[in-house]
């Protein structure tokens, strides 16, 4: 990680021939090197070797540019003011270091350079034009994990009685795929819904009650439901070119993964044409993952940290009083395994669960071999877990 001297004002300051506004809120971004080269729905550092009023002039009509970095220590106070009233961040730095990078973050700390081998998607289930834009202005064009559990809350909510037609749930999921294909993603993953009871009370389809709801019948062991959801895709796929992957939740067996490989067969979905998957988030699956990674092709597994870590250490997540410690070794160590397991098989992981916000246990996942970083639509998030891309990997 290559950074200048911290500096924990906000302010500019100069010291031994340095400066740094700091951007707000902070800039991650591709580097470019002239104001042609910009592209307008990325977020660019521009590298220059000096700045005066002409050039600050010229940056502050680009709205793309969010930090400038002067590379031989020449600029005007003007020009440094005129960054700064504009909030744009600023850095003087005079190293040779990103010239091998293309992509670096701009904060209080100065300038991190960011690795390019570990890819960031997004994580989102209702898709408004703010989330996207603010998604296009960081360079995030994977959605990483799109949850149908979420459209049919959406759904259910003003239709109960579509809990009980199958063609209404395709149909409607079906349009929501149609918005996210003209929103050119590179690729899709699909997360097949697991409604628990009290979910679906909560957005008003009566079905019996459970005592503890979390650990029901849901996801796969109702796996009927995924019928008109694999259809919708199966729809969508027809109609466009967009890579499509299918993660499974709530997975607690071998056997039911691969009954949902055959369902997804069954519906006319090629499996050669699609990447197929799970979310682990039953601690049992975590003792088996050698064999079902020998007995199953399995493309990916997302880890559901919140459902995970509350099975497994035996707390309700919706409990108020009780809580549990991401960082805990027992947490840490039930990771690290499923990861270096992953690892081993040659199966892509990453974490969707809410503590992929934790820097600590993302630094733990990354050096352990996590191949993609997942994030929300929140410009704080996005540019902490970017940063933490710039941890270096434990070489294995």
């Amino acid at each position: 990680m290559i950074t200048s001297e911290l500096i924990s004002q906000p302010a500019a300051r100069r010291s031994a021939g340095r400066i740094i506004i700091t951007p707000e809120p902070e800039t991650v971004g591709m580097i470019t090197h002239s104001l042609g080269e910009l592209s307008g729905d990325l977020e660019h550092i521009l590298f220059t070797p000096s700045l005066d009023c002409a050039v600050a002039s010229k940056i502050i009509a680009t709205p793309s540019v969010g930090s400038v970095v002067v590379t031989r220590n020449e600029f005007s106070d003007h020009a440094r003011k005129m960054l700064h009233e504009s909030g744009i961040g600023l850095v003087v730095y005079n190293e040779e270091e990103f010239d091998k990078t293309s992509r670096c973050i701009v904060n209080k700390d100065g300038l991190t350079s960011l690795r390019e081998d570990v890819p960031v998607s997004a994580i989102c289930s209702v898709l408004n034009q703010r989330n996207l834009a603010i998604y296009r202005r960081f360079g995030v064009k994977s959605l990483g994990y799109f949850r149908f559990k979420f459209c049919l809350f959406q759904l259910f909510s003003q239709e109960p009685e579509a809990y009980n037609d199958n063609a209404r749930i395709e149909d409607f999921l079906y349009e929501q795929l149609v918005e996210l294909g003209k929103q050119n993603w590179t690729s899709i993953r699909c997360v097949l819904s697991d409604l628990t009871t009290a979910e679906l009370a909560e957005v008003g389809v009566s079905v019996p009650a459970e005592m503890n709801p979390d650990m029901g019948v849901r996801g796969p062991r109702i796996i009927t439901q995924w019928a008109p959801e694999l259809a919708a895709i199966r729809r969508f796929q027809q109609e466009f070119d967009t890579p499509i992957k299918i993660s499974a939740p709530f997975i607690s067996t071998i056997g039911e993964y691969c009954t949902f490989v055959e369902m997804v067969e069954q519906a006319g979905i090629e499996r050669s044409g699609v990447e197929l998957g799970f979310t682990l988030e039953v601690p049992a699956l975590a003792e088996e993952l050698d064999d079902l990674f020998t007995t199953a092709k399995v493309d990916f597994m997302a880890i559901g940290t919140s459902d995970l870590f509350s099975l497994f250490n035996g707390v309700c997540r919706n409990n108020q009083a009780l809580s549990v410690s991401p960082t805990s070794n027992a947490n840490i160590r039930l990771l690290r395994r499923v990861v270096s397991c992953a690892r081993e098989h040659g199966v892509h992981t990453f974490v969707c669960g809410e503590v992929r916000r934790n820097e600590k246990v993302m630094a733990e996942l990354l050096q352990a071999g996590v191949g993609e970083l997942i994030c929300s639509a929140q410009v704080n998030e996005l540019c902490t877990v970017f940063h933490i891309s710039g941890t270096p990997r434990s070489a294995k």
